[in-house]
């Protein structure tokens, strides 16, 4: 009888119990909560008898995850072991049997509302990934984040220092900071897809070449490997790991969905994005999952690449990106690539966009310190411009008239999960490539000329005049 009420709560079909037997000739109960339309896809979960006549769904364990059905009624679950396509695999109790409820007897909003982390593996699993969740009773987070070495200890990381989690042919890497996180920053680099093997070095959080990031604006970082070709290649063949929107942009939203569910944070998922992405794989990649989600991106820098396939659009030239690119840099023609730095700045240009041209004077194809300086001060100064600290996790704010909310930037998301300070044009500066002369922006809506581009702020716009003239020195090591 207990069993019935508990379909009743979610409105899930009446209870199919049928009878196949074992070795031990015993027949063993099955409950259904799907209508079987194939032996495929069939979707039969085990319940022993006894648990029916016992009363043990009575029960309701200390801190159970709580989900809402679609009648409004609350649900008491012991573990969320899996989302499927086709719905949840759930114990009610402690030593109960695993079953199954259908998506379609939850409340989807609720579920959005209440349990971020349920919901983000709703949203993979009905593009067809089965996620494990295994979340227990008790487990669930509460206003308190758990501790990164609270999911993963020394003994068994992988990568010491470091979260790992595969989807696909690409594995992610994630290094969080030493309190609870603001945002991302997507480290995308090499030309064979290899990004974390510049990183794999920093073991320590807080320390090597990106520590500022997490110690002075507390953003986790980010980076991967794959097999993206092998130095024997055609270079004129791109893996299509570098274009997001082929499988590639939601295999890393799903590696976030995994650290979430690993560190019991689902904030993670909201949380905005900064990127540096450089050479043949590792800028194309970032520039590719700017467009391919334009409103998570705080500010990008992408230097010394091609493949940008993407055509500008009105929401993605609003985010701030810088384009490093050296004067003498032919890669694009060795690559066959006709979209590269110089080609997209002038395809975004009639959107009048927060792009800076950051041309490397009498820069070659190579990277070096000052390039990579230029780039991370970049970033720094929109994350502290465009994320400050008293506003992370903001609710975005409605305009005060009652109008429409301010669209000058990679504006206000709910997926973003912060609030992004729309970027002012009229705070800015425009630049000319050739001289370095700067001049205060008066008119936003003006069109930039052949060689002029914009800055986004005084400070950045010191060290782009020193850059494209060649008189940028980056501090030494450990200054």
């Amino acid at each position: 009888m207990r069993a019935d009420k508990f379909t009743r709560a979610l409105r899930l079909p009446s209870v199919a119990i049928s009878g196949r037997k074992k070795n031990n000739n015993n027949p063993l109960p099955m409950f259904c909560l799907m209508k079987p339309s194939s032996p495929r896809s069939s979707f039969f979960f085990p319940l022993l008898v006894g648990v029916l006549a016992s009363g043990l769904f009575g029960l309701t364990p200390l801190k159970a995850i709580t989900l809402t059905g679609a009648t409004g009624r609350a649900v008491e679950f012991h573990l969320i072991k899996e989302a499927t396509p086709k719905g949840l695999t759930v114990q009610l109790v402690a030593e109960g049997p695993v079953i199954g409820v259908t998506w379609e007897k939850l409340d989807l909003k609720a579920l959005e509302r209440e349990q971020q982390l349920i919901f983000a593996a709703y949203e993979r699993a009905i593009a067809g990934e089965t996620v494990e969740l295994n979340l227990a009773s008790g487990a669930m987070p509460a206003a308190a984040p758990a501790s990164p070495s609270q999911a993963e200890t020394p003994d068994t990381a992988k990568y010491p220092g470091w979260l790992d989690t595969k989807v696909g042919k690409i594995e992610f890497m994630l290094q969080m900071p030493a309190s609870k996180p603001r945002g991302i920053l997507l480290v995308s680099l090499d030309d064979f897809g290899r990004s974390f093997r510049y990183l794999y070095g920093s073991q320590d959080r807080g320390k090597g070449p990106w520590a500022e990031f997490q110690t002075k604006h507390d953003f986790a970082l980010l980076s991967y490997e794959v097999d993206a070709g092998g130095q024997g290649g055609d270079p004129t063949k791109i893996d299509e790991f570098v274009f997001a929107d082929k499988g590639s942009g939601r295999a890393l939203e799903s590696a976030l969905g995994n650290f979430a569910t690993k560190l019991k944070q689902p904030e993670l998922l909201k949380l905005p994005f900064a990127i540096f992405g450089s050479e043949r794989t590792g800028a194309a990649f970032a520039y590719s999952y700017l467009h391919y989600k334009p409103e998570r991106i705080l500010a990008a820098v992408i230097s010394k690449g091609a493949f940008y396939d993407s055509a500008p659009r009105p929401e993605t030239t609003k985010v701030p990106v810088l384009f490093i690119w050296g004067e003498y840099c032919k890669k694009h023609e060795l690559w066959g690539s006709e979209n590269h730095a110089e080609s997209v700045l002038a395809k975004a240009s009639p959107l009048k966009p927060n792009w800076t041209n950051g041309r490397e004077f009498r820069g070659n194809s190579d990277l070096n310190p000052g390039m990579e300086y230029f780039g991370k001060q970049y970033l720094l100064e929109m994350i502290k411009s465009r994320l400050p600290e008293e506003k992370s996790g903001a609710v975005a704010p409605a305009a005060a008239d009652g109008g429409e909310a301010p669209a000058g930037g990679a504006a206000t998301s709910s997926d973003a999960g912060a609030l992004f300070d729309e970027i002012d044009r009229m705070k800015g500066y425009k630049g000319n490539v050739e001289t370095g002369e700067m001049t205060k922006i008066t008119d936003p809506a003006t069109a930039m000329g052949e060689d002029e581009t914009f800055i986004p702020s005084e400070g950045i716009g010191n060290l782009w005049k020193k850059f494209v003239l060649g008189e940028l020195e980056p501090p030494t090591p450990g200054q």
